[in-house]
């Protein structure tokens, strides 16, 4: 296993590094990339709930066509099956029979990318194997779920780069919004000092692994890394240190924290306190999700999009409203562009974004569990495996 300290994921993490060690088109994955007016041939692995979602939405981009489904479920697979069957004419190929069949599917020449939609402590193995067969895809968030996973998938990125990885953070679709991240770290709000965020749920009710702990990662992994995929793309660094506190065992039949509070120290001036819980009370005012920065020069509302300035310029407004959105269309659009380009720098929400925001999740959670702060080495030593079959 690679030994993969702050200095190599600081590399990992920056956007331009990432463009400059991509060789380009000519080093795509070899026979990866469809022919000039081919479609990209897609299989779709993990074909669930969220994974339905994500069928509809591979299915309404133009010029991509589903040859495979992969679901160890048969009801998932045949439904996904019939699905594509109705509306293209031909059904695809079905595998499933058991829990590695998937790598047959990776193994096909004649697959340009797969769609990955399987519960979390999946993740990490079947995007090792992907980047190993040379295989783009898209993936759904969190990149891993425990430290030695994330650091296995940077390892197997790193000998892979040619491979377009396009991770399931949505809201990195929003164009408006990336040109205010770069607006930041240029320096339009100057030095960073606090940032807030949080995200109240109503009573959670979630069953199979979303409640158990050890499959999803807990919900500052399944849910959270949303907010801090943000959070990076504003920051460009990652923690020093966390320091957390939370509950669990409030909501029977789960062993998954219920809500908790963190503390993130960053390198320089920055702190940020970020809460996350599922026990809001429907029609009571809790403030909504939002994640706010303010710095020396301003401060800006991420999910709003926009800056606002301390003092208005000279030419110009203080306030700085981004425009444009996007979501889930505009992001498996975006990844197989990408594909059919021989572009994998260019995807909206890459490596660099799963490293950055599961690191923070994995930092949280074991602050929380050893009721202690904890800092970004000590993280990264974390032994801990997903409770992934034997092959």
């Amino acid at each position: 296993m690679v030994d993969i300290g702050r200095r190599e994921f600081l590399r990992i993490g920056a956007g331009a590094g990432l463009a400059a060690a991509v060789a380009g088109p000519a080093a795509l994955a070899a026979g990866r990339r469809p022919a000039e007016g081919k479609p990209v041939r897609v299989g779709c692995i993990g074909v669930g709930g969220r994974g339905q979602h994500l069928l509809g939405h591979v299915m309404a981009v133009p010029g991509v066509e589903v040859v495979a489904i992969c679901d160890i479920d048969r009801g998932n697979r045949e439904g996904a099956a019939e699905t594509v069957a109705k509306a293209f004419g031909t059904k695809p190929e079905v595998l499933g029979e058991g829990p590695y069949e998937y790598r047959k599917l990776l193994a096909r020449e004649d697959i340009h990318a797969v769609v990955i939609a399987t519960p979390c402590y999946w993740h990490g193995t079947m995007y090792v194997d992907a980047l190993n067969a040379g295989m783009h895809f898209y993936g759904e968030k969190p990149l891993a779920i425990a430290a030695g996973e994330l650091k296995a998938v940077l390892e197997a990125y790193q000998a892979h780069k040619d491979v377009a990885v396009q991770i399931g953070f949505q809201w990195g679709a929003h164009p408006g919004r990336r040109e205010l991240f770069k607006l930041v770290q240029d320096g339009a709000i100057g030095e960073l000092l606090e940032g807030q965020a949080q995200r109240p749920n109503g009573w959670d009710g979630h069953g199979g692994w979303y409640a158990d702990r050890a499959k999803s990662g807990d919900w500052m992994l399944e849910q959270a890394v949303h907010e801090f995929n943000l959070i990076w793309s504003v920051v460009g660094a990652h923690p020093v240190r966390a320091y957390t506190a939370g509950r669990t065992g409030v909501i029977p039949g789960r062993n998954t924290t219920n809500y908790y509070t963190t503390i993130l120290e960053y390198p320089g001036k920055l702190i940020l306190r970020y809460s996350h819980g599922w026990i809001a009370v429907p029609d009571f005012p809790t403030g909504g999700l939002y994640i706010n920065f303010t710095g020396t020069k301003g401060a800006i509302n991420v999910m709003d999009a926009y800056i606002q300035l301390r003092e208005k310029p000279a030419a110009g407004a203080a306030r700085i409203q981004a425009q444009g959105g996007g979501d889930t269309r505009e992001h498996m659009a975006n990844f197989f562009d990408c594909v059919k380009a021989g572009t994998p720098e260019k995807t909206y929400c890459g490596v660099a974004n799963g490293a950055g925001a599961s690191i923070i999740g994995l930092m949280i959670r074991q602050s929380l569990e050893e009721k202690r702060p904890v800092t970004f080495e000590e993280t990264l030593r974390d032994g801990r495996r997903p409770p992934v079959p034997a092959a």
